[in-house]
Formats: C-alpha cells, sequence, structure tokens
C-alpha cells in the first residue's frame, strides 16, 4: 500500500482515511485484556478519598500484547513528516522510536515490531527492552554519536526530545527519519496508535491496536464513574527532578487535564490557567492549593520521596502537603496516552479510591 500522508496531527486524521470503528463488545482475548477486566471488576471506593492521607504509587503498568494480526508490511510508506520533509520509508528491520513518554515504543510492540527495536529513550522503560542501549543523555537529549552507531533503518521522533539540530544532523547522515506531531490526549490516543502504525507499514494492526485501546479506556472511564466521589479531588500536577529548580506545575498543554479528568478529580493546575510547564513557586502552590499531588514516580524518589517533598518550600503548606498526599505513576506512563492508558487509569484509580493495586 503506497501513498502519501501529512503526519502533522489533526492533518493526518483527515488523510489517513483509515476508519476506526469501535465495537462496543469487550473481546478480552490476551494477557493485557484479561488483567485490565480484573482491575475493572476489582475496582472499590474504600471509604471517602478527601480525608485518605499518604502517598499511593502504581509501581509498574503490564508491557503491551501485541494485536493478532498478520504482517502486512506494506511498503514503501510515502508522506510528509511534521518538519514538512518528504520522506519514503523503505526499511523498519532497525528502528528507533523516541519521544519523552516512550509511546513509540509501546505502540510498535503493540503492532508486533517490537523485535525491531535497536535502542530506545530512557522513557522506554519496558522489561522487553531493558537490554537495549539509551540513546539520550542529560533527560531527553538526543545523542546523535549513539543513534548512528546503532546504524538504524527508521528514525521516529517528535519534538518532546531534541534538540532540532540533533534530528537534523540525524537526517542529514542519510538515515531515513520521520518526525511526528501526535495530539497526545485521550481523544487522539486511537488516531495516534494508527499514525506510528501507518509510518511503518501496519494500518491493519494499528486499527486493531487503537480499538483495543479505546475499549479498555471505555471500560475504565465506566468503572472508575461508579467509585469516584460526587465532589471531585482537586488535583495538581507536580513534576520534579532532583531537589534543585527542575520543581514545575503541568497543566493542560501537558495532557494533565485528560488524565484528572478521567480519573474523576479536577485539575487545579488548568483551572488557574496554567497551560504549559510553570515554577512551582511557593505562591503557585498557595493558589492552587491541590488536595492531591500527581507525580511521576522517578520525580518524587528524585526529590526525596515524601519527606525531601514536604522540604521543598510551600509543599507543606497545602492540604496535599498537610495530608502527605501523592499519586505516584510511571513515568512513561502517566502522560503517554498509548495502549496501556486504560490499565494506567485502573491501576491510578485503585490507588486513588480503592485499596490500592
Amino acid at each position: 500500500m503506497n501513498f502519501t500522508k501529512k503526519l502533522a496531527g489533526p492533518i493526518l486524521a483527515a488523510a489517513l482515511a483509515v476508519a476506526m470503528p469501535l465495537s462496543g463488545c469487550a473481546a478480552w482475548d490476551n494477557p493485557m485484556q484479561m488483567e485490565t477486566r480484573q482491575l475493572v471488576d476489582s475496582l472499590e471506593a474504600a471509604g471517602d478519598p478527601h480525608q485518605t492521607q499518604g502517598v499511593a504509587m502504581v509501581t509498574e503498568i503490564s508491557e503491551v500484547e501485541p494485536v493478532d494480526a498478520p504482517r502486512q508490511n506494506a511498503l514503501p510508506v510515502e508522506l510528509t513528516d511534521a518538519d514538512g520533509y518528504d520522506v519514503t520509508v523503505t526499511d523498519t528491520s532497525r528502528i528507533l522510536a523516541l519521544d519523552i513518554y516512550g509511546t513509540y515504543t509501546k505502540t510498535l510492540r503493540g503492532v508486533g515490531l517490537g523485535d525491531n527495536i535497536v535502542g530506545r529513550t530512557v522513557s522506554s522503560a519496558e522489561a522487553s527492552l531493558s537490554h537495549l542501549p539509551v540513546v539520550t543523555e542529560n533527560g531527553h537529549s538526543l545523542n546523535v554519536e549513539a543513534i548512528l552507531n546503532l546504524r538504524p533503518t527508521l528514525v521516529i521522533v517528535d519534538h518532546s526530545v531534541g534538540p532540532s539540530e540533533a534530528i537534523d544532523q540525524i537526517r542529514a547522515a542519510g538515515v531515513t527519519t520521520v518526525v511526528m506531531e501526535p495530539t497526545r490526549s485521550m481523544a487522539s490516543m486511537g488516531q495516534d496508535i494508527i499514525n506510528v502504525a501507518t509510518v511503518v507499514g501496519e494500518p491493519e494492526a494499528g486499527r486493531l491496536l487503537a480499538e483495543r485501546s479505546q475499549r479498555e479506556v471505555d471500560e475504565a472511564l465506566s468503572a472508575i464513574a461508579a467509585v469516584k466521589p460526587d465532589v471531585p479531588l482537586r488535583m495538581s500536577f507536580l513534576y520534579a527532578r532532583g531537589t534543585g529548580g527542575v520543581f514545575y506545575l503541568l497543566g493542560g498543554t501537558d495532557g494533565t487535564q485528560d488524565l484528572i479528568e478521567a480519573l474523576g478529580g479536577v485539575d487545579v493546575n488548568t483551572e488557574h490557567g496554567i497551560g504549559a510547564a510553570s515554577p512551582a513557586s511557593p505562591e503557585a502552590l498557595a493558589e492552587v492549593n491541590p488536595e492531591v499531588f500527581v507525580m511521576m514516580n522517578g520525580g518524587l524518589e528524585s526529590t526525596g520521596d515524601i519527606e525531601g517533598l514536604l522540604q521543598r518550600p510551600g509543599v507543606a503548606q497545602t492540604t496535599a502537603g498537610t495530608n502527605k498526599r501523592v499519586l505516584s505513576l510511571p513515568d512513561g506512563d502517566s502522560l503517554a496516552f498509548g495502549p496501556q492508558t486504560g490499565e494506567m487509569l485502573l491501576r491510578a484509580a485503585h490507588a486513588l479510591y480503592g485499596e490500592g493495586e
């Protein structure tokens, strides 16, 4: 299947013309879906969540199970990427899929190309990829030399990692490079999955993975609706790395509103006009004053866990700080909006409202 497509977010949604009929029936036909089903059935409220204290941590999300679909290998794929470059994808035997949340590697595994991945970012922390070299440094900066040394036949990347000059260098070295621009939201999850699958010549597997992922999200939202309190928890996504200056409130631009509202809460950061990352100053923390901080596991650990967090100016004075109330989620899943979104929401809801995982 040869086609020319724009891969710039909503443009591709119209151009692909790949229908995604979302079946209302849930076919729990693989281990990942069975685990999701069990999480749905076991989710029960365990008291008043407004009175709960302490850290609730989701430690692990299952690896994506590949969909049951024959390989199409529909290459070559001709496209125009998000940076405006015309690209022809002819070889997917050695793939680097690089983004800040690790979503692309999870999608590739879901469409059956997990064994074709030859390197990763720090966010692609799946056990199946743990043996692969990390090609980012200092957080999410691309190491061009490490990338080229892996001799990739295809690099899928977006500007959540960078800098842009590094992507330009990879392209200039003759490596087939596709720059994506995902919407990365609850509503766009299915289309974002299909977009990546189409780039690697597996649109049918992408459609099936998108259907399954959406079905799991729908089941999760229904289960959460049954246990969430009538008065929503006021929640704030707090991003920390270490004990220095990397300490931010994240807002709607980063997808926090989608996450928090899916969990039945109110995103107080977005409510107070925070879009992109904003410094978590004592004044800003006092203004949003959440009942629950949502954090990434690595961020909470890096700041000294809950006791270290409480030493940050302004934290202890919030309602969440007073109650030591943190919902901590795996770094590579909390805002990824990829194939594991349904399970992530359910595990987070168990931690937030139930007896934990």
